[in-house]
């Protein structure tokens, strides 16, 4: 079992507005990913997403179950991306059976994510069991990510305000890095200019 997680409780500060409830085409932006994940093979894929009483978290995780995910609404603001991935590692570790294998990371403003993408790095991560693997696009790491389940562990061991790039690149040497032709591997959404570069429409 390959599981994903996606931190979904950002701020949205730059955008000035919930951007994971954004329409691309026709859906959002959160249920673009959660359906890229779950069709390139992963499964399941947990969100988690902001406090039920902030701006738009109800709309998003109605979103996110709409489109096949397991939705996770924490009492508390998570910190930071980190908190929010524990969050999700400590459900897939207390779920019945196993913990998966491998699991994969994506920030939940990754509109550009395609399940051709995501079947990619399932496919490393299957070659490389043991290996983290980082897609590339162009020489700049992207997303999803995929770990063994023993990085999970490694992640709770960081300092306190340690994230998971910090993690990555203490790891590096056991790095399966790859060239992607898919440029989705790379695209942010943070600004109300990037929504109108992505969307092709109006901010």
């Amino acid at each position: 079992m390959i599981a994903a997680i996606v931190p979904a409780a950002g701020r949205s500060e730059r955008m000035g507005r919930p951007k994971l409830i954004l329409p691309i085409g026709r859906t959002t932006v959160i249920a673009t990913v959660v359906t890229a994940l779950k069709d390139g093979g992963a499964e399941p894929v947990v969100v988690v997403t902001p406090p039920a009483d902030f701006a738009g978290a109800a709309i998003l995780a109605d979103e996110a179950r709409a489109a096949g995910a397991c939705v996770l609404i924490p009492a508390r603001h998570p910190i930071d991306m980190r908190a929010s991935v524990e969050l999700g590692l400590d459900h897939l570790g207390q779920g019945p059976g196993a913990p998966p294998a491998t699991f994969l990371i994506v920030p939940g403003d990754s509109p550009g994510l395609t399940a051709n993408l995501v079947r990619e790095v399932i496919a490393r991560s299957r070659q490389f069991p043991n290996a983290i693997v980082i897609p590339v696009y162009e020489g700049k790491r992207g997303h999803p990510i995929a770990l063994p389940w023993s990085f999970a562990a490694k992640l709770r061991a960081l300092p306190p305000g340690v994230g998971v790039n910090a993690l990555v690149a203490l790891h590096l040497e056991k790095a399966a890095q790859f060239e992607v032709a898919d440029p989705g591997a790379v695209a942010d959404l943070d600004t109300p200019e990037d929504y109108r570069r992505l969307s092709g429409g109006p901010t």
